[in-house]
Order: structure tokens, then C-alpha cells, then sequence
């Protein structure tokens, strides 16, 4: 384990929870600004088995801010969960990426989120955002990895069995006009994982 071996070090994860990375089947729904960074730290950090979910192509006013994209993938018109799945597997080609090129809404969610262990949201949207919260609600053992900030993204894990969700509040998405409001552009990101709440999730 030479590759990890920076984490395994840290007394909070050690050997047994970089084995449960590596036996972790993920589900990552949105691979933008957040989902980029999200995927990007997951499959550098050994989780078995990625699935990333987005019905977009990248696009040149991407690459400002989405980590795991190039021009390349612009010309080609490469679907980000492809182009994500292309890039990771050079990362780490220990682990299994499977892109997903989908809409994930009210009616497919479940399937996505099929065999998945964890369940992580880097949507921008309050649609998709909702569905997942559904999904998570019902996933005893899953965690929602949700927030914007202002002009930065934070992402906060918490266990669902014991935390609130979206849809506790917002039973329907608000209006357009309100719903961009509440989801700016991204100039910056930062993603927070509490690993205390990681490690009460078993596989």
C-alpha cells in the first residue's frame, strides 16, 4: 500500500480504513466545480469503486474552474463523466470508474445510486438535489455531502440516519428565480470530509 501510504499513516484512518476505502462502491451524482474535486479526492484517495454521474459535455467556460478537464475533452465534446473517468484512470488505475451519462431525477435515482455504500451530491441544481435527498433519506447508509457558501463551496459529511436533509425542508424546488440566487458561480472550492462521521459508516 506505497501509494497511500501518507494516509495510513494518520492514526484516524491507519491500514483497516484504507481497506475500506478500497472495498467502497461510491456513487457521485454531478461532476462540475464541486463534483470534480469531489472525484478527484476519492479515487487519489483509493475508494474502490467511483461511479460518477452527469448528463453534461465539458465545455470551454469549464475549464476555469473544473479540475479535471482540458481542452482536449472541449474539442472532442468528451461527457464530463467520461472525461472525469479518462483523467482518474491515469491517476489510479487500481481502482474501478465507471462514468455514468445520465439525467439523475426522481425516476432513475435509485438505480444510480444502486450497490452504493456512500452517496455523495455535487449537483447545482435543486431538482437533482431533491431527488438525491430522497434517495439519501431512504439509504441508511449513505451521506450527503452538500453546501454553498457565498462564492465557495464547502462540502460537510454527515451520517442521514442521523441528520437532517433537503427535503426536510423544501418539499419542492423553489422558483427559478429564487434557485439561482441560492446557487452562484464557483470561484473557489473546498472539500471537508469529517472523518469521525466517515468512519461510523460500515460497508
Amino acid at each position: 500500500m506505497s501509494r497511500y501510504s501518507r494516509q495510513i499513516i494518520h492514526e484516524q484512518i491507519g491500514p483497516a480504513g484504507q481497506e475500506k476505502l478500497g472495498a467502497a462502491c461510491v456513487t457521485l451524482i454531478g461532476c462540475g466545480a464541486l463534483g470534480t474535486v469531489i472525484a478527484n479526492t476519492l479515487a487519489r484517495a483509493g475508494v474502490g469503486f467511483l461511479r460518477i454521474v452527469d448528463r453534461d459535455f465539458v465545455e470551454l467556460n469549464n475549464l476555469q474552474r473544473q479540475v479535471l478537464f482540458d481542452e482536449t475533452d472541449v474539442t472532442n465534446g468528451t461527457p464530463k463523466a467520461v472525461a472525469a473517468a479518462n483523467k482518474l484512470t491515469t491517476v489510479n488505475s487500481e481502482i474501478i470508474i465507471e462514468p455514468v451519462v445520465a439525467d439523475a431525477n426522481a425516476g432513475n435515482i435509485e438505480q444510480l445510486c444502486e450497490g452504493a455504500n456512500l452517496i455523495l451530491d455535487g449537483t447545482d441544481n435543486f431538482e437533482t438535489r431533491l431527488s438525491h435527498q430522497r434517495c439519501r433519506r431512504e439509504t441508511p447508509n449513505s451521506l450527503g455531502l452538500r453546501r454553498l457558501r457565498q462564492y465557495r463551496r464547502h462540502g460537510d459529511a454527515h451520517p442521514s440516519r442521523r441528520d437532517t436533509c433537503l427535503r426536510c425542508i423544501f418539499d419542492e424546488p423553489p422558483p427559478p428565480r429564487h434557485a439561482r440566487r441560492a446557487i452562484p458561480p464557483a470561484f473557489s472550492r473546498r472539500l471537508s470530509i469529517s472523518w469521525p462521521a466517515f468512519n461510523r459508516w460500515k460497508p
